[in-house]
């Protein structure tokens, strides 16, 4: 059995989610990571929203989890895929780990992704595609673990795989973020236990984003104590998640940096013999 594991602390592909899809400022400079208004594809430009700033934000004023709704349904009917810089920091085992940063692709059908480590394990590459590779995650190492296990195929919801990561590579995506996050406020909200309010307009990674603060009580059962949300202005996607526990201290980070909605990825950018 592999005894690399702590080796391959890669599968950060979760979603605090809110996560997502985040931790240090700035990111990777990558050939994915153009402005996100320039050099966009016709497909991409779709994803442009079309409510003006001022609509929007009296939604996330009056009504912040409608916004979060209209988020995820502006998702689902326009985009395809997208490249970005994943950064995430998570608490495993009751210590937080490392900032670790990624290049990503992403492809909704079929659900597909990539990784390409920045840092740490530079060069560690990932690939999971729904129904693919016998189910399983194909990994490239680096490092003298790759001397010996040149491709690694790990089950998505194995202890190894898992021992890295809050959440399966399954679970990760700007979609499955929202769809892991509104189902929680609306049971909260039934139970008149959410607190959901809008901070304002702020900067993330150079870009105005919708921030969203979320508070639940403790002892009833919720992942977090403060979950905070950043919805990207002129995309309305979700770009970054923070969750903090009940004492504090913080649980996860998930970012997604320069993001450019539906590239035109092909088969061939989640081929694991294939370059990054």
């Amino acid at each position: 059995m592999l005894r690399a594991a702590p080796l391959l602390g890669w599968l950060a592909v979760g979603l605090g989610v809110a996560g997502l899809a985040w931790g240090v400022a700035g990111g990777p400079s990558t050939a994915a990571g153009a402005p996100a208004d320039d050099g966009l594809t016709p497909e991409g430009r779709q994803v442009i929203h079309p409510k003006s700033p001022e609509e929007t934000e009296a939604l996330a004023k009056t009504s912040p989890l409608e916004l979060l709704r209209l988020s995820l349904q502006w998702y689902e009917q326009r985009v395809t895929g997208y490249v970005c810089d994943f950064v995430k920091q998570e608490e495993i085992g009751g210590k937080l780990q490392k900032v670790e940063t990624m290049r990503m692709k992403f492809r909704e059908k079929p659900f597909s992704l990539r990784l390409e480590f920045v840092t740490p394990s530079k060069g560690q590459d990932v690939t999971y595609v729904q129904d693919k590779f016998d189910h399983k995650i194909v990994v490239h190492p680096v490092g003298l673990v790759a001397l010996l296990f040149p491709t690694v195929k790990l089950s998505p919801t194995s202890d190894t795989a898992l021992k890295h990561s809050r959440r399966p590579v399954t679970a990760g995506g700007l979609g499955n973020m929202l769809r892991f996050i509104i189902p929680q406020c609306e049971a909260a909200q039934a139970k008149g236990d959410l607190k959901l309010e809008y901070l304002g307009l702020r900067q993330e990674n150079g870009r105005p984003a919708y921030v969203f603060k979320r508070t639940l009580p403790q002892g009833k059962g919720y992942p977090c104590h403060i979950l905070t949300i950043y919805i990207d202005q002129q995309f309305l996607l979700p770009v970054r998640s923070d969750a903090f526990n009940w004492d504090g201290t913080l649980l996860s980070q998930y970012r997604y940096l320069n993001l450019v909605p539906n590239p035109g990825l092909t088969d061939d950018d989640f081929n694991p013999d294939k370059r990054f």
